[in-house]
């Protein structure tokens, strides 16, 4: 079944100008168009063109000396570096939005987002800046892994060497908890150990390692001490708001990081009723690009909203993905809500035409018990929303990164334009899953 996606933006806005034509990168494959530069080899990536620890924290402290709109806040420490957790809010509405970037550490480009968003809110004016102001109260968190993002060093606690941003954090793996090593998704093929925190929150925030039951433990590798802790559902703290789907949740987080532990104490005090959490992925491209007899684009963002069995049972939706039951803690409103939300990024890039801004795509939903959008928004019934902007900083280093950045301002601040206005309830929910499903892609310079 092909649904029309449903045009609902009007004037919104004000966009600023920006070259659209896509740079061609030099390859034997002219199947797809890249939106280039790909970094064409390792001395290439640099990530010198991105906020360190140390800046960052400048820049926020310098726009909150400047602007009484917004509160700034540290509100932890990296488990590592010992770098501080920022947490910004600003506006004074009884909407609630609560924002979080960079839980990867390689994934750059929503703290400098994030950076932008709030030099706006903090110092613009106009009708759409005073109805976001007053309408809403936005909590963000610029960087949740300090850690990954000034990765420097063999250890990557130096401060001599080489910066390599990478995924985890390094929160040390202490003798006896070896089980609590592997209890995400991921296998940890780590030198130097840490967490990939998007698999670490619990959706019980009360929990506490070594009361769980060992037969909640299921051994993926014995050898390896590989296990994933599995809930079983009649011990989450939460009431079931759309069906009972399962009997146990599996690779529970158990929010042992210092990070997690501070981001979920911020969003239960946010009370949010939206949360958006903003990524990095691979290179994808848009599989309709090339519906006009040219090359295919390159996806410039895939968006992603948590669903439950009220949506997972439609019949004639093209989910291609493992979604389980989807997340059944979240009401079918919340659901709705989420569908929303990332289905107004698709229609706001619509304005620029054809071009790299016009090829969102959607990114495959399975509930992933140990993420943010997971564990969290069902404890305050808060629509979520995952961003994945495409290529990590690793593909490109600084390269597009103003592309990169611009097209999360222009999706964040239209998510507040419409919350703010009401007018994102007139968003078919349905237009979400006419986004493209994203198809990924291979980089021609891979032989580096």
């Amino acid at each position: 079944m092909k649904l029309n996606r449903r045009r609902f933006l009007e004037t919104g806005l004000v966009v600023s100008g920006l070259g659209l034509t896509n740079t061609v990168s030099a390859q034997d494959d002219d199947r797809y168009r890249p939106g280039g530069p790909w970094a064409p080899n390792e001395q290439a990536v640099n990530y010198s063109g991105y906020l360190n620890n140390e800046e960052l924290g400048k820049r926020l402290q310098r726009i909150d000396k400047r602007s009484d709109r917004i509160t700034l806040e540290q509100i932890g420490e990296s488990a590592g570096r010992g770098d501080p957790i920022w947490e910004v809010t600003v506006g004074d509405g009884d909407e609630n939005v609560h924002i979080i970037n960079q839980i990867h550490g390689d994934e750059p480009t929503g703290a400098e987002a994030m950076v932008k968003i709030l030099q706006t809110l903090a110092n613009g004016s106009g009708p759409t800046i005073d109805a976001i102001l007053d309408e809403l109260t936005i909590t963000i968190i610029p960087r949740v892994n300090p850690d990954g993002a000034n990765f420097v060093g063999d250890d990557g606690l130096g401060t001599d060497g080489e910066l390599r941003q990478r995924r985890y954090n390094t929160t040390e793996w202490e003798d006896g908890d070896s089980q609590y090593i592997n209890t995400n998704s991921y296998a940890y093929d780590l030198e130097t150990p840490g967490y990939d925190l998007n698999r670490g929150f619990s959706i019980d925030p009360e929990f506490t390692p070594g009361d769980e039951d060992e037969d909640w433990w299921t051994v993926e590798d014995e050898a390896e001490n590989l296990a994933t802790l599995n809930m079983p559902v009649d011990e989450v703290p939460l009431e079931l708001k759309d069906g009972d789907p399962y009997e146990a949740l599996w690779s529970v987080g158990l929010n042992l990081n210092p990070e997690t532990q501070a981001v979920t104490e911020s969003f239960l005090e946010a009370d949010p009723d939206w949360a958006i959490t903003h990524h990095h992925q691979g290179p994808t491209i848009d599989p309709e690009s090339g519906d006009q007899g040219g090359p295919e684009w390159q996806s410039i963002m895939s968006v992603m909203a948590p669903f439950g069995p009220s949506y997972v049972g439609l019949d004639g939706v093209d989910y291609r993905s493992y979604v389980g039951q989807g997340n059944p803690f979240l009401s079918v409103d919340a659901q709705t809500r989420s569908l929303q939300l990332s289905g107004l990024v698709a229609d706001q890039m619509e304005q620029f035409g054809h071009g790299r801004f016009n090829t969102i795509t959607r990114y495959g939903y399975g509930p992933l018990w140990g993420s943010y959008l997971d564990a969290l928004c069902p404890q305050t019934d808060a629509a979520g929303a995952l961003y994945e902007v495409s290529h990590q900083s690793d593909d490109r280093g600084h390269k597009a990164r103003g592309t990169m950045v611009k097209v999360t301002v222009e999706g964040i601040m239209a998510s507040f334009e419409r919350i703010a206005d009401g007018s994102i309830h007139d968003v078919d929910e349905m237009s979400y899953f006419d986004i493209p499903l994203s198809e990924g892609i291979e980089n021609p310079h891979d032989d580096r």
